[in-house]
């Protein structure tokens, strides 16, 4: 089932709670800037529209709504849509477009691929929610000029790996491609594929993610996890994504396996993860792959 518009809410933290978290509009304390050639300014709230870039993927950000100004900046002061577009559309044919949409969302709304648009959504209060969660989980993160880098270059692991995820969504519908095993769990999987491969600033993508998942679990009474929801439980995300991680160099990242978010006898098994999501993903895009 593709993560689409208008699917039931759910405990899982993709489907992002709207929390009432008292310090995040003070704690995204960014300033209005111009995001290059293929933006318009940030301060101007008409609809800024990049140029697609090959591949046939495009970011457009939407006027904000309320408090989403702060995440519209975020967003395109960052480029981090376009970073992700770029990045896929130079390695992937596409036979059709895909629109990543950066807009305000209702309250039952998230960040999604919808099949029927051949949209990707992603909201601004996304941005405004990660980051104030990262400001409480880092005590004194938006205190200082260091803290909030730290909780800024949080925020921003996480919308590029929530890119990446719904991307592999459409990838699936766009590619047809065959898809065994639960897509939720596959679109993570294609996360950390295109991720780790980057260097550190993938591995701290995907670290970054796992910490979001370990805290919505933290969040989350037992009794409120859906084990019928199409995503696996924030705490089973969360030790995924790190035993990926440790998986793609086992003695560069032994503190991963804290007995906790990851098991030693997981971690056993974690090598053998990473070089199998690394062969399927391979597979399925060998004969889309633009050879260059």
């Amino acid at each position: 089932m593709l993560h689409h518009a208008g699917g039931r809410s759910g405990p899982a933290g993709r489907r992002r709670r709207r929390r009432a978290l008292g310090r995040a509009l003070a704690a995204l304390a960014v300033v209005g800037v111009c995001a290059g050639a293929t933006a318009a300014c940030v301060g101007d709230e008409s609809q800024a529209a990049a140029s697609p870039t090959s591949g046939g993927l495009s970011v457009s950000y939407e006027p904000a709504k309320g408090d989403g100004a702060k995440g519209r900046t975020f967003l395109m002061e960052r480029r981090i849509a376009e970073r992700v577009a770029r990045a896929v559309g130079e390695r992937v044919r596409l036979p059709s477009d895909i629109k990543i949409v950066a807009k305000s969302c209702g309250d039952s709304e998230q960040d999604v691929y919808d099949a029927e648009t051949g949209r990707i959504v992603i909201c601004y209060g996304t941005v405004t929610e990660l980051h104030g969660m990262f400001a409480e989980a880092h005590s004194g993160g938006a205190d200082d000029a260091n803290g909030r880098r730290v909780v800024d270059a949080k925020t921003d692991g996480v919308l590029t790996e929530t890119l990446y995820h719904e991307i592999a969504h459409a990838l699936k519908d766009k590619l047809r491609l065959p898809v065994t095993g639960r897509e939720e769990d596959v679109a993570d999987q294609f996360a950390a594929y295109s991720l780790i491969p980057q260097g550190p600033s993938g591995v701290a993508a995907v670290l970054d993610a796992a910490e979001s998942y370990s805290l919505y679990a933290r969040d989350t009474s037992p009794e409120d996890i859906d084990f019928s929801d199409e995503h696996s439980p924030d705490a089973v995300r969360a030790a995924n994504y790190r035993c990926y991680v440790y998986g793609s160099a086992p003695a560069r990242h032994k503190k991963l396996v804290d007995g906790e978010t990851l098991t030693k006898e997981r971690a056993e098994l974690c090598e053998g993860e990473y070089q199998d999501l690394r062969r399927g993903w391979d597979a399925l895009l060998e004969p889309y792959r633009t050879h260059r």
